[in-house]
């Protein structure tokens, strides 16, 4: 709490209203974010695309340097780390739709009770985090399987360091949280954006002159500090009105958004009990080198999930703005835009893993990484969870999250259960957990689906046709391509299939897309930002 001390000197009373009445040029600014939806988004995906493309260097140095067994105990690593991240109890997802909320209604003191109150928690999940890491460092020998030899010892100090790491990160949580409820999301990815290429760097110098996999973890707990510490800088910057104090902070608050990210936090653990739950599984049974191997399509998988989810969490804020404006119609409308824009964003990806996913994984990672099945039967299984993953943020935003996440914890439960049963009795291998967690997915988005529409009054088949019916029909030329490539290309040369199908799919994809599948709002956003940088471009033009 202290620590903002500096940073709250000659800020504004109470009585000081939290929200700009008026934008750059002097017009009207909406509170909810709405008018910067399309703003916010592109600038999340340019940010995260970074990442995407830096992302794929360090897993083939780590294999190419220090092998795939220590490739396998890298993913072993942070599939245990994920585990201690539900000390959060879903508090992080709380944070944008609060402060969202009071910036809408002008509620300064509410904003810095929400922030103090927030910030109190934090640093207790962040102590007990790293009581977690170093408990579960000590075991590790207990959850590797015996013939790993001696990397036992450095996964201990890797899920001791990453466990460092996760507790920073969670001590900062409040400052990203208020980045996003101020709808500067440009803000929150450039400084993603940037610390993570560096981290990449450091890593690949690291891997180059000799280092290990502690060295590896170590860079990361090092720029997470970075990251951290300039975030929380550009928190009060944007927000002039923040104070973490002490005295801010009320149980009633921390109570309230507790029982909020409680919600959330099921969420969090389905997720843990299918994925993490199956890699656990996967390393012990069959070991590092095969998770490394398993891992990868799940890689994959998450780059798709993490382009879907930097749209959705874009809709949290604003969905939480619109329902306390009491601007209904305008929530109902935000939603079927999110389902046609959540589903349209997927679509594509999801064929393009389905149809040309073995070529990818062949020029990615080689040979001993191929697995075509794998990545298939991983990809049909993601698409309609994905394809939601926009919607569920809306229901966030609408704090009607609970139903949907309590019925992903059922679904997961039922996912490891398949996964027990596959290493035990099927012998399926990776194909079988690849299967244990595509089913609970389809029954989990099918839940969601029935009581979005139900909660909302949408008839379903309208959420159906928006959320996978027009982009699927929409996309269809761009599989059509990607099918031609997989053919006639793939089996002389991947790369060629890879490069020459994205490249004529996406020429394909552009009309049907534009036309059919993103919302008019949002293509008339999308028409200001490039008329605003047309008109920045003629100004810098000297006479």
């Amino acid at each position: 709490m202290a620590g903002a001390g500096a940073a709250e000197a000659g800020q504004a009373t109470t009585e000081e209203p939290v929200v700009e009445t008026t934008g750059a040029a002097g017009s009207p600014e909406d509170a909810s974010g709405r008018d910067r939806v399309a703003f916010n988004v592109l600038s999340s995906w340019g940010g995260y695309l970074v990442i995407v493309v830096t992302g794929f260097v360090l897993p083939r140095l780590t294999d190419r340097y220090l092998g795939q067994t220590a490739l396998g105990v890298w993913d072993f690593a942070w599939s245990t780390v994920s585990y201690f991240g539900l000390a959060r109890i879903g508090v992080k997802s709380s944070i944008n739709r609060y402060i969202a909320k009071y910036r809408s209604t002008a509620d300064a003191e509410g904003l810095r009770r929400v922030a103090s109150s927030v910030a109190a928690v934090n640093l207790v999940a962040a102590g007990l985090i790293l009581g977690i890491a170093g408990l579960t460092a000590w075991a590790v020998p207990s959850l590797l399987r015996t013939d790993v030899g001696a990397s036992v010892g450095e996964a201990r100090w890797v899920v001791a360091l990453l466990g460092a790491n996760l507790a920073v990160q969670v001590a900062f949580d409040l400052y990203p949280g208020v980045i996003a409820g101020c709808h500067r999301w440009d803000l929150h990815n450039y400084i993603m954006a940037f610390f993570h290429v560096a981290s990449v760097a450091a890593m690949s110098a690291t891997l180059v002159l000799g280092g290990r996999l502690p060295h590896l973890a170590l860079v990361i707990l090092l720029t997470q500090v970075g990251t951290e510490l300039t975030r929380m800088v550009v928190a009060h910057r944007v927000c002039p009105q923040l104070q973490v104090r002490l005295r801010h902070a009320t149980w009633g608050q921390a109570r309230k958004m507790l029982t909020f990210g409680a919600k959330s936090s099921l969420g969090a653990i389905a997720s843990l009990l299918l994925f993490q739950g199956n890699n656990l599984l996967v390393a012990r049974l069959l070991g590092p080198a095969a998770l490394a191997v398993f891992a990868r399509p799940l890689a994959l998988l998450r780059v798709v999930e993490t382009f879907a989810n930097k749209f959705g969490f874009v809709l949290t804020p604003t969905a939480s703005s619109l329902q306390h404006q009491g601007r209904h119609a305008e929530v109902r409308e935000l939603f079927l835009d999110g389902a046609r824009m959540g589903g349209g964003l997927v679509v594509p990806p999801i064929l393009g893993l389905i149809i040309l996913g073995e070529q990818v994984l062949l020029v990615w990672m080689g040979p001993r990484y191929s697995q075509g099945l794998v990545v298939s039967i991983l990809a049909m299984g993601a698409l309609v969870r994905l394809a939601q993953q926009s919607i569920i943020s809306v229901l966030v935003g609408l704090n009607m999250h609970g139903r949907p996440a309590l019925a992903g914890l059922g679904v997961a439960i039922l996912g490891l259960g398949i996964g027990v049963a596959n290493a035990l009795y099927l012998g399926w291998g990776l194909v079988g957990f690849a299967l244990a967690l595509s089913v609970p997915q389809y029954l989990g988005a099918a839940y969601t689906a029935l009581f979005a529409c139900r909660r909302l009054e949408i008839p379903l088949r309208i959420y159906l046709r928006e959320t996978l019916g027009v982009p699927l029909l929409a996309a269809l030329p761009f599989a059509l391509v990607l099918l031609l490539a997989r053919v006639y290309l793939a089996p002389g040369s991947p790369a060629l299939a890879l490069a020459v199908g994205t490249a004529v799919g996406i020429v394909a994809l552009a009309p049907p897309y534009w036309r059919y599948v993103i919302p008019t709002h949002f293509r008339d956003q999308l028409r200001r930002i490039a008329s605003r940088k047309r008109l920045r471009s003629r100004s810098v033009i000297p006479a």
